[in-house]
């Protein structure tokens, strides 16, 4: 289980625990170099364990407020970050990543003023270069003038799940 962590009631690092004989071991920093002493977040890995995408500000170092970034993890845990360029990342808040199970799409969030409203979902696409394309906004299909947020693609690489407080439900943000 990896979630995100206050730690002293100001710096947001990476944990795991892992289960054990049906118990949950206490938890631990990440090994390797992602946590720093300011605020990393919003972890999502690939399926198969060995890339991560987060969200973290590194104040002048990235592009904006909030950046994704992305991690490959070695034999001494999680390598150095990368953060993933102009093409994701731009002035504005971009946060909670998450990777197809091919690892060839990336969905995530960003609070970009051309958007729908508030806080939309956006997709960008890994290039033959390696590079990830320039992100686009998924449309009016998903996103409406509230917040959309959490994004989630399925095993199936084809379902994805989103919180959204503009589409009908039964409140809040569903």
């Amino acid at each position: 289980l990896l979630f995100t962590r206050r730690v002293n009631n100001r710096n947001e690092d990476f944990f795991i625990s892992q289960k054990r004989n049906n118990v949950w071991s206490n938890a631990v920093p990440v090994p390797g170099e992602l946590n720093t002493d300011v605020n990393e977040g919003a972890p999502n890995i690939s399926q198969d364990g060995k890339q991560i995408v987060f969200a973290a500000n590194y104040g002048n170092e990235g592009e904006g407020n909030f950046d994704i970034y992305m991690s490959f993890l070695n034999k001494t845990g999680w390598g150095p970050k990368i953060n993933l360029g102009r093409n994701i990342n731009s002035e504005y808040w971009e946060t909670q990543p998450c990777l197809s199970p091919d690892k060839k799409t990336l969905y995530f969030v960003a609070s970009d003023p051309s958007g729908f409203g508030g806080s939309d979902i956006y997709v960008s696409s890994l290039q033959p270069n390696g590079r990830w394309g320039q992100a686009r906004n998924m449309g009016a299909g998903i996103n409406t003038n509230a917040d959309e947020g959490s994004p989630f693609i399925h095993a199936d690489n084809q379902t994805l799940y989103f919180t959204s407080k503009g589409h009908p439900g039964y409140g809040g943000n569903d």
